[in-house]
């Protein structure tokens, strides 16, 4: 196997202490470097060209893309794109982070010295608080979603901060998407009661309000031509057997909420939730 394979097989890119304990000689990766198919970052890391971006900024500066960062590259819902890099660093570091958002304070994982990204519990501990709660609870269950953590694993990990542990009590599997979370718990206080993902007519819709009020809800990178025409059929379906169909989409929900509250709530008050 040559080490471009290697490296691939491992997401691209590796320490240079891993590649020598795996056999790789000195000699052997001196001569594959003076290729244009493999580089090297801070002398120790090896990786391929095209790998991201934060990655590679984290071996630069020693330190492991965490927070609401390692949330994107791990495919999480996050609600915004990060202005900047968030980098789990050394306590006592005293290398200039300005340019970076610095998290210091230690995780409840220790830290994987040949990582450039940090261990999930400790980007999910990093969120909890960096975060706005609802958020922060948005981007845990998205993790959940994506069966990069258990219910379970979240409840039984010895959290070191009050906000992790709050949500590691609140969050849970039933939310597919993070604007779900967001609207359901923002309705919650409200006093509005939503179920997700009941299955209607063949599909499931986001949300139920009582029996008749459906709330769909669109994300940001929204979906193909076809899927869209789907999504639409169904709500005609819905609507002819009697549902209310509210449809909202990314922007919507995070930058027009109170629009979004007063539609909702109107529709509540004039009892189209009820059968």
């Amino acid at each position: 196997m040559d080490l471009q394979l290697w490296l691939r097989k491992r997401g691209g890119w590796a320490h240079r202490s891993d590649a020598i304990e795996a056999g790789w000689t000195r000699y052997r990766l001196e001569q594959a470097l003076r290729s244009a198919l493999i580089m090297v970052t801070a002398r120790q890391w090896l990786h391929l060209p095209g790998i991201d971006d934060d990655l590679r900024a984290a071996m630069s500066a020693s330190g492991r893309v965490t927070c609401v960062s390692a949330a994107r590259m791990l495919g999480l819902w996050i609600p915004h794109p990060p202005d900047r890099l968030h980098l789990a660093v050394h306590p006592h570091g005293g290398r200039d982070m300005s340019r970076f958002v610095a998290h210091r304070n230690l995780g409840p994982v220790r830290a994987l010295p040949r990582s450039p990204l940090d261990a999930i519990e400790n980007v999910l501990a990093r969120v909890a608080t960096c975060q706005p709660h609802l958020e922060a609870l948005a981007i845990w269950e998205s993790a959940i979603n994506k069966r990069l953590v258990t219910v379970a694993h979240l409840q039984a990990v010895d959290w070191t901060t009050h906000a992790a542990r709050a949500l590691a009590s609140e969050a849970g599997g039933a939310s597919d998407s993070g604007l779900e979370t967001l609207v359901v718990h923002r309705l919650a206080r409200l006093g509005v009661h939503a179920v997700q993902q009941v299955p209607l007519l063949g599909h499931d819709v986001d949300l139920l309000i009582g029996q008749r009020l459906v709330i769909q809800l669109d994300g940001f990178a929204y979906h193909q031509a076809a899927q869209r025409r789907a999504d639409i059929a169904h709500d005609r379906r819905l609507r002819l057997a009697g549902y209310t169909v509210l449809r909202f989409d990314y922007i919507e929900v995070m930058d027009r909420w109170p629009l979004v509250e007063r539609q909702i709530l109107a529709a509540v008050a004039q009892n189209l939730h009820l059968a």
